[in-house]
């Protein structure tokens, strides 16, 4: 996704009090839609095709473009038994070409796990653009007493009437804009049936690769209070007061360290 840039929608860089209104008011001008409309199109965003469609893409695209191919896959000759230094300058090229050939004909293959990938993705990104759409949402028409415990957990302060301040509208935003985004782009991927040809995923592949599975999917929270994982794509980044109150703490963990290895030596 592009970069956003919303220093355009302040009126100075005064990390100042808006109205709370302003929060939703910059997220529409963002993506052209009122607030009902965004969260609808995130509601109504699903990944509609099946296994079944796949198979039959990649069985037709297969066919059509390399009939060769899928011939000799579904007829191979027989395989050489002969130990190896009896092969024939035949033998030795139908070896290579069958080996080609299921290199070649694995465009056409369906890993599940591709489609079950997509499922899970979306799912995590929606969830989480519902629940910033809903703290937006809260904030912006002033209900947010509903809320008062996750805003505190955020560091989010609103003023006695309710405000909010430009540095959390901006940790606001941003994160919703990534996951609406997201969704949308993973939903299209998904959806086309193209993407099947080129884009494989298998967990055999993931840990062969050095992968986990949950490293390949964003984290389900809206936020992670930790220096390392606090600006994470897709979460609320943490505020300036908690980024300080945390290097405090890495620093007394450090020293603590120190003076306990001092005296080990």
């Amino acid at each position: 996704m592009s970069r956003l840039n919303l220093e355009k929608y302040f009126d100075s860089t005064d990390n100042k009090y808006y109205d709370a209104s302003f929060l939703v008011s910059i997220l529409e001008k963002i993506l052209g839609k009122s607030l009902d409309e965004i969260k609808d199109d995130v509601n109504n965003a699903q990944i509609f095709v099946t296994k079944d469609e796949i198979e039959e893409f990649l069985e037709r695209t297969f066919q059509e473009e390399n009939p060769g191919l899928k011939e000799r896959i579904e007829n191979p000759k027989p395989r050489c038994n002969k130990p190896f230094g009896e092969w024939t300058e035949q033998d030795i090229k139908d070896s290579s070409q069958r080996f080609g050939d299921e290199i070649s004909a694995g465009r056409y293959h369906f890993e599940p796990y591709t489609l079950e990938y997509f499922n899970r993705y979306t799912t995590i990104v929606r969830n989480k653009a519902l629940q910033l759409l809903n703290i937006i949402e809260l904030i912006g028409t002033r209900q947010s007493t509903t809320i008062q415990d996750l805003l505190s957990e955020l560091d989010i302060q609103l003023d006695e009437n309710g405000n909010i301040i430009r540095e959390d509208i901006i940790r606001l935003i941003k994160p919703t804009i990534q996951n609406v985004g997201e969704l949308d782009e993973k939903i299209t991927k998904a959806n086309d049936l193209s993407t099947y040809l080129t884009f494989k995923m298998s967990k055999h592949s993931l840990y062969r690769d050095g992968w986990s599975e949950g490293e390949v999917y964003p984290t389900k929270s809206i936020f992670v209070t930790d220096l390392h994982n606090g600006y994470s794509y897709g979460n609320i980044s943490i505020s300036s007061r908690q980024e300080q109150e945390l290097h405090e703490e890495f620093r007394k963990s450090s020293r603590k360290l120190a003076k306990i290895l001092t005296k080990l030596d």
